[in-house]
């Protein structure tokens, strides 16, 4: 089977692409309306909706797939790309991508891709999103031609056996934090409630008082909720840094801190991403490591560091793997852009011992966080991010609604 046409068309992100250093420098936020003047290239104003493209390719059977991508939330820190502009995607593609695949057979993923890795844009390598979009595409492509699921066709082109425990769901509340816990209790979501704990002075506390006081309130309200024993959600918060900044990145002072968390969420498990921000990535690996190093030696359950800021390639990842930086390092989909080098990332993570926490962004769309699925499956991710958007409800029903139908399909 071939592909008889490609066509690219510009589509809405499911969140919003916001500037962060210009958050942190004071950027005023009225409910969902952020004002200020924006601080990281690309970015026209502090918060936009986000853009996306989607890529659509036909087959000679009559069959269409897509594949879709755009920017994460922080776009163009950190190491990763800037803004994504869905305008000069749609032209990038037209120009290269759809000549190139045009007529190409769809007998295997693998050697697709590495052509699309070959590809440049005009003024350089492409963004990113469209990497992502595209490899998409060609995998739903190859997956239609041989009348298989998509999980099975990574399970086959790289050697592996689907899991058979589906992955971890976690969540992210947004600044709804309060609602958004009771949505993933009512739920029974796996990990939650991320918390975008973000702001020292309002979300954390000048010594973390902030954040123990939602810890107590959140075990509180799993007794409301009369959750059954046999439920034992992780608690996980998206520290953004704050642990560092208020305590000046003391490794003692952070390490005592994390422990009185864990102690406030007993006997769940207590999983922190990002508790620590870097001006460099040599500099996150050097404090992630002596934090992890200095928190082993706390009593079980021993809390988790999940490695998320300048981990945005396939070389970060292993990097942070191998290190011993991190418990599980979240592979963000959109900033590793081709599907293979997730697909790699998830093995990586394995082979270090390293748990895989399939990450993306609440940017993304219904039909990158499908495809987002079939890859925990096929690689075991031990957990993976519910996208798109922050509504909680959406996104888990669109994750775990995939998992159903993807088993169904494996079963068949």
């Amino acid at each position: 089977m071939q592909i008889t046409s490609i066509e690219a068309i510009p589509i809405e992100g499911g969140w919003y692409v916001d500037d962060k250093p210009a958050f942190i420098a004071g950027g005023k936020v009225d409910h969902y309306l952020v004002t200020g003047q924006p601080r990281t290239p690309g970015f026209r104003r502090i918060r936009e909706p986000g853009e996306a493209v989607s890529i659509l390719i036909r087959l000679d059977d009559g069959t269409t797939v897509a594949g879709e991508g755009g920017s994460v939330t922080y776009a163009g820190i950190a190491g990763r790309d800037p803004v994504f502009r869905a305008a000069q995607a749609v032209a990038a593609a037209d120009r290269h991508i759809a000549p190139t695949f045009t007529g190409a057979a769809l007998d295997s993923f693998r050697d697709l891709e590495a052509t699309l890795r070959q590809l440049h844009a005009d003024r350089g390598p492409f963004h990113t999103g469209l990497l992502y979009a595209a490899s998409q595409a060609l995998l739903q492509a190859v997956a239609a031609a041989g009348r298989r699921t998509v999980a099975e066709v990574i399970a086959h082109e790289y050697g592996l056996t689907i899991a058979r425990q589906n992955p971890r769901i976690g969540v992210q509340t947004g600044d709804d934090r309060y609602s958004g816990v009771d949505k993933a209790l009512y739920r029974r979501v796996d990990a939650f409630p991320h918390g975008l704990i973000k702001s020292v002075e309002t979300d954390f506390g000048p010594r973390g008082e902030k954040l123990l006081a939602y810890a107590e309130w959140i075990m509180r309200r799993l007794t409301r909720h009369e959750v059954p024993d046999d439920y034992r959600p992780i608690i996980h918060f998206d520290c953004y840094g704050t642990i560092g900044r208020a305590f000046n990145d003391d490794i003692g002072t952070m390490t005592d801190y994390i422990a009185r968390l864990a102690d406030t969420v007993k006997p769940l498990q207590l999983q922190i991403e990002a508790p620590v921000e870097a001006d460099t990535r040599a500099h996150q690996l050097r404090l992630m490591t002596q934090l992890r190093a200095a928190l082993t030696q706390l009593p079980a359950p021993v809390p988790q560091l999940v490695a998320d800021e300048w981990c945005n390639t396939l070389a970060d990842v292993e990097l942070f793997a191998q290190s011993g930086a991190a418990d599980l390092v979240q592979i963000k989909m959109p900033d590793l852009g081709c599907l293979g080098d997730s697909i790699a990332a998830v093995m990586l993570c394995h082979r270090h011992g390293v748990g895989a926490y399939l990450g993306g962004s609440c940017n993304e769309t219904d039909i990158s966080a499908r495809i987002a699925v079939h890859v925990a499956v096929a690689t075991g991710a031990e957990q993976i991010l519910a996208r798109p958007g922050m509504g909680i409800d959406e996104a888990v029903s669109i994750m775990r609604n995939e998992l159903a139908r993807l088993r169904a399909a494996l079963h068949r």
